[in-house]
């Protein structure tokens, strides 16, 4: 058994520019939920920061494992010292203290990504390539907001942002800006995720995540 929903979200701003959407999902009877995004910039449109799509989950959810890079925040241009593989990790731990607030705790070249209770019972997220992860209990807006650390007050739920591409750190302060090769420009992507229920039961959670979906 097997639907498919298809969803269309046309963002535009008043220059007349901005993203089309289009996400299909297809929901399977046995809980895993297939999610294909094309996104398409259109107009004139700066480099981007990212792009990707964003979730909410429920504050129990509080154990972060992922197969990528880690196990500290990295960025295209700043993932060599992140070696790829299996790490674990509470979502409190994942906010970086700069002492002007920004968006931080980035994990690229992600494979699979689990949020799961204290039963070991949560969500998996397993790419289809690749995908930057961020697992937060802040978001963009809150982090943007405030001028200093003291400011910000943590959410109880964990935001998620599974993005196809990231632009680049560079060294701005106190350098040049981002190279060339790590600019994210607006053009048309495509990229899909598949989400999964995990157990313990299950087995193990690398092996689970291997798994192919029967679709």
């Amino acid at each position: 058994f097997q639907t498919k929903v298809m969803t269309s979200v046309y963002y535009h701003s008043s220059e007349k520019s901005g993203f089309d959407h289009r996400c299909t999902y297809t929901i399977l009877g046995n809980g895993c939920i297939k999610v294909e995004n094309d996104v398409k910039p259109f107009g004139e449109l700066p480099i981007l920061p990212k792009i990707g799509v964003q979730m909410t989950l429920r504050g129990e959810f509080s154990d972060f494992q992922w197969y990528g890079r880690g196990p500290h925040e990295n960025y295209p241009d700043r993932k060599t010292g992140a070696a790829i593989g299996h790490y674990q990790s509470a979502i409190s731990k994942q906010y970086v203290p700069y002492v002007n607030p920004q968006e931080n705790g980035n994990k690229e070249e992600v494979r699979w990504a689990a949020f799961l209770d204290s039963a070991g019972e949560g969500l998996m997220v397993v790419a289809d390539d690749v995908l930057s992860v961020t697992a937060l209990h802040y978001t963009a807006e809150d982090l943007a907001q405030a001028a200093h650390i003291h400011e910000l007050k943590p959410r109880r739920d964990v935001i998620v942002c599974l993005d196809a591409r990231q632009l680049g750190l560079g060294n701005g302060s106190c350098g040049p800006g981002v190279l060339e090769k790590y600019r994210l420009y607006p053009q048309p992507v495509k990229f899909s995720f598949s989400f999964r229920p995990y157990s313990q039961s299950a087995g193990d959670i690398c092996f689970v995540a291997r798994l192919k979906m029967p679709i």
